[in-house]
């Protein structure tokens, strides 16, 4: 009955901060704001004066609204100033001019389980969190049972935090922030947190927020999820926004600018000291250097390597990688010996069966001298390239790659009942392709 009373206060407190969401639109507001940052040492006068005091804008003149309902992406490259912005917002650092202003309680998954203390349980730490996180001690205990439930701690949660796993703490501190039922979400690369199951909850929550009406900054390198959750993406590059606009927009634009940078100068390419890599080009079906592939299009990959003396039993594996996982790969033959000189390899994959996106294709080159824990590193990327509206889908095959899909393997659909059968069209090739 005691439970059942608590649930219903709960639900009638949800319900009031709805209606107050409503009311007020304007969630997040940064105005013209600057944050410098003194590097190099403690600033000081006489530094000025001799002008060796060096200073760094971690983020300069950006103006940005957040309104009830909308979730944001920040993307840009590490030091672009994401998460200085999140700090900004969290008021974990002051602007260095501007106007900072948030409207409503806010959460921050930013630094999972600040504030914890590892000498208390996990119960002790839970209502420490959430009164730090801005919540009473009876908004707490109404949540409590649903935190240790999302965390899965259950047997645990009267152990103190200094025997939890590393995962353990992260889920717990993830657990309490997502439960403040904030109407500010601030995330900063929180969605690797756990197991795969702990992932999909995580994720979940997420869309939940957004589709309740909060407003969502959410920061993150993975751009399938940006693509899933965001409605726009500001594009940071050295503290400036670069691009703003729509999620697919700016994703497209982005991946084009990473694009080159992904593909290594001969120097960086990985070596022993006896066998290198001096050259590596992709080349399409024509033979052409091509960076720009159709879905289905052959790839050819041309690495020509620079034996520095003798070796023997030489191998070579290509990776195309999509996001953060392996696709699928080619490792050679073993060639027995190869002289001092020049050697020329080129690996054929017949066909691209990937959807629309940003690859890269990661070189080892080995031989009997080769470390066992040798890693292979990216040499090359290229994009996929596909009129979405040729695979005649229902559904964007966009949205198919935001759930985690790299493969566009053709597809459709029949549906049986009572009243006959209908054939619903799914994901078909190209027509040029379906010839081939």
């Amino acid at each position: 009955m005691a439970t059942q009373h608590r649930r219903g206060r709960a639900a009638r407190s949800r319900l009031v901060r709805a209606v107050g969401r409503l009311v007020s639109a304007t969630r997040v507001a940064l105005e013209y704001v600057s944050k410098r940052y003194h590097i190099g040492g403690h600033p000081s006068l006489f530094g000025f004066l001799r002008g060796r005091d060096s200073e760094l804008f971690a983020v300069r003149d950006l103006d940005l609204r957040i309104e009830s309902g909308e979730s944001v992406g920040l993307i840009g490259h590490n030091g672009a100033g994401k998460t200085t912005i999140l700090k900004l917002l969290a008021g974990i650092t002051r602007p260095t001019r501007g106007r900072v202003h948030t409207q409503g309680r806010l959460a921050s998954l930013i630094n999972l389980g600040a504030g914890f203390h590892p000498e208390l349980t996990g119960r002790e730490n839970i209502f420490l969190n959430g009164v730090i996180l801005g919540l009473s001690r009876r908004e707490v205990r109404v949540r409590f049972d649903e935190i240790v439930e999302f965390a899965e701690l259950g047997p645990f949660i009267d152990t103190p935090l200094k025997r939890y796993s590393s995962g353990m703490y992260a889920r717990l501190g993830f657990a309490v922030a997502a439960h403040v039922d904030p109407d500010i979400l601030l995330v900063d690369e929180v969605l690797s947190v756990g197991d795969v199951a702990f992932q999909d909850r995580s994720i979940r929550k997420m869309l939940s927020f957004r589709d309740s009406g909060r407003a969502i900054l959410f920061v993150s390198h993975n751009l399938s999820a940006i693509e899933m959750m965001c409605q726009r993406v500001l594009w940071l590059d050295h503290g400036t926004v670069r691009m703003h606009g729509p999620t697919a927009d700016v994703v497209r634009a982005y991946l084009d600018a990473v694009d080159a940078s992904l593909v290594q100068d001969a120097s960086a390419l990985p070596a022993t000291e006896a066998l290198g890599l001096d050259e590596a080009t992709l080349l399409n079906s024509h033979g052409d250097l091509c960076t720009d592939f159709d879905h289905g299009e052959p790839l050819r990959v041309r690495l020509r390597c620079l034996a520095r003396t003798g070796v023997t039993d030489v191998t070579c594996t290509v990776t195309v990688r999509g996001d953060y996982a392996p696709l699928f790969s080619a490792r050679s033959q073993a060639f027995p010996r190869w002289e001092t000189g020049a050697h020329e390899l080129e690996c054929a994959f017949a066909s691209l069966p990937v959807l629309p996106g940003l690859y890269r294709v990661e070189v080892l080159l080995a031989h009997a001298g080769t470390s066992a824990w040798a890693l292979p590193q990216s040499v090359a990327a290229f994009r996929v390239r596909t009129d979405l509206e040729e695979f005649g889908s229902s559904s964007p095959v966009g949205a198919t790659k935001s759930r985690g899909g790299f493969l566009a393997v053709p597809y459709d659909w029949r549906v049986r009942s009572n009243e006959g059968e209908t054939h619903v069209p799914g994901l078909r090739l190209p027509t040029n392709l379906a010839r081939q």
